[in-house]
C-alpha cells in the first residue's frame, strides 16, 4: 500500500470522515475536539492535514509514515493516524484559510 494511496483517498472530506470513523469512537473525539473550534467536521479537518501533509512533507517523514504502514492489516488508516496524530496532539489550526488558500492556487 502506497503513502499515495492514502494522500489522494484521504483528502477527500467524506473519504476522511469514514476513515477516522474506522479508526474508533475515542480517536474521532480528539479529531472533533480540534476540528470543531475551528468551525471544520472531522472529514473537513482530515482533508485538510492531509492535503498539507502532501504538500509539505519531505523525505524523512514520508519515509516514517511508510515505516509505520509497512506489514499492518489497515495500512491507509494507520498511515492516516499517524499523519494526524502529531497534529491533533499539537491542537493545530488548519481551517478555511488554509482551504481557501488551497482553492486560489489550485482551483
Amino acid at each position: 500500500m502506497s503513502i499515495e494511496e492514502i494522500l489522494k483517498s484521504c483528502a477527500h472530506e467524506k473519504v476522511a470522515q469514514a476513515a477516522v470513523a474506522s479508526l474508533g469512537g475515542a480517536f474521532a473525539n480528539k479529531v472533533k475536539a480540534v476540528a470543531a473550534p475551528q468551525g471544520l467536521s472531522v472529514g473537513a479537518y482530515t482533508a485538510c492535514v492531509v492535503r498539507r501533509f502532501s504538500m509539505q512533507a519531505g523525505p524523512r517523514e514520508r519515509q516514517a509514515l511508510q515505516q509505520a504502514m509497512q506489514g499492518t492489516d489497515q495500512p491507509i488508516l494507520i498511515g492516516l493516524r499517524h499523519i494526524l496524530l502529531p497534529v491533533i496532539e499539537a491542537g493545530a489550526k488548519c481551517g478555511r484559510e488554509d482551504e481557501s488558500e488551497r482553492l486560489h492556487r489550485y482551483g
